[in-house]
């Protein structure tokens, strides 16, 4: 009997996943992702050419399983039912709280309007959208930032307004109490929009390329924000470097941050499945693998729905593939853990039934259980040169 208990719920939940992953996103840009506990997550974008339409979808890839890049097999689940969602657009994001288990969005644009509210957060545990009310020196609300949380503060760098022209060359800074204090320094970089942001381990925050002026910024010099000091630096780069970009297309060259200095290092890239020149899309370290997503597509001057998977594993080379594997150690922790839900889901199903037949006599009383677990992140010295990262 248990055999067959066992059989009908994997049924169910065979069924239940293909309902799930039967979801399939429009095609879009200036969209925002994050990563967290295995879930690839995508919020907003605009899904016409003219950006007049902002799309409040919300929806993630579950990266705990091997999947086909193509649009039919990617383990999409769609979160659009949820409320307060923001409808947004080239806005910026950062993953924060003590659990880094908390998606911030700050900024953008929604259908031609800057969004009056600055500051959007998602909570991961309980699923729930919220608008986060700050106090201080308010930031203008613009488009084009790139926040970096490090050590329970959010600095946000930058920024453009279509509408007034301005270039923001400005460093607002949320502390723990939730209040702004901008930050203006003489030795600050020029304004600008669409670079790329990385925290890194001695502290300092990296700010590369961009717009200024409506002009693309070159790669051959790294600005560093010393959030111990309250200082600004900049460095010249070595090696080889790639041409200047902002809202970064793809870049298959990656900068060593090891060195001193920093080094553009040509990658040996192979594969079938290269993407073509994309715009306004994300790029996101996903174990093995960076994933881009979607964007604006060059080649064929419309928006993309399609992702692409970069394997990253060897250093010597990287390779364009079709298919998003986890290696054995990851597929031994998806086995334990579906083992695990598997085991709570049946002994759940079972008791259902006892609890039915005894209710037939006496009044049976419900107990639920809540589980919790967390994952922590490695860090990496290394940093490729495309927008998520």
């Amino acid at each position: 009997m248990m055999e067959n208990l066992s059989y009908i719920l994997l049924l169910i939940l065979q069924l239940f996943t293909v309902f799930a992953y039967s979801y399939s996103p429009n095609p879009r840009s200036g969209h925002l992702s994050a990563f967290i506990n295995n879930k690839l997550y995508f919020i907003s974008g605009s899904t016409t050419l003219d950006r007049a339409v902002i799309s409040n979808d919300f929806f993630y890839i579950d990266c705990s399983m091997n999947f086909n890049s193509s649009i039919d097999s990617i383990p999409y689940t769609s979160l659009s039912y949820l409320n307060g969602i923001p409808s947004i657009d080239v806005a910026g994001s950062s993953v924060v709280g003590p659990y880094n288990d908390i998606i911030l969005t700050f900024g953008g644009s929604s259908g031609g309007n800057y969004d009056y509210q600055l500051i959007y957060t998602f909570d991961t545990k309980n699923s729930t959208w919220n608008t986060l009310t700050t106090y201080g020196i308010l930031p203008p609300i613009r488009k084009g930032v790139r926040p970096v949380f490090s050590y329970g503060r959010l600095y946000a760098f930058g920024g453009f307004n279509n509408f007034n022209g301005a270039y923001y060359n400005s460093l607002d800074m949320l502390d723990t109490r939730f209040n702004w204090s901008n930050i203006t320094l003489s030795n600050a970089p020029p304004g600008r929009d669409g670079y790329v942001s990385a925290l890194l381990l001695d502290g300092n925050i990296l700010y590369l390329g961009g717009y200024v002026s409506e002009q693309t910024v070159g790669l051959d010099i790294v600005y560093l924000y010393d959030t111990n000091n309250n200082l600004w630096q900049n460095m010249s780069t070595a090696g080889t470097t790639p041409e200047s970009r902002g809202y970064f297309t793809s870049v298959l060259t990656v900068l060593d941050l090891s060195s001193n200095p920093f080094t553009w290092i040509s990658q040996e890239v192979s594969g079938n499945f290269i993407p073509p020149h994309l715009l306004l899309h994300t790029a996101n370290v996903v174990h093995n693998y960076m994933i881009l997503a979607y964007g604006f597509n060059y080649q064929t001057s419309l928006l993309s729905n399609d992702i692409y998977l970069l394997d990253i594993s060897n250093d010597s080379e990287y390779k364009w593939v079709e298919e998003f594997k986890l290696n054995q150690n990851q597929n031994l922790n998806r086995i334990q853990s579906q083992n695990s839900s598997l085991t709570m889901s049946l002994g759940v199903f079972i008791g259902s039934i006892i609890a039915a037949v005894v209710s037939t006599a006496s009044l049976i009383y419900g107990i639920s259980a809540f589980y919790k677990w967390y994952k922590v992140n490695d860090a990496s010295n290394k940093f490729v040169a495309t927008p998520g990262t």
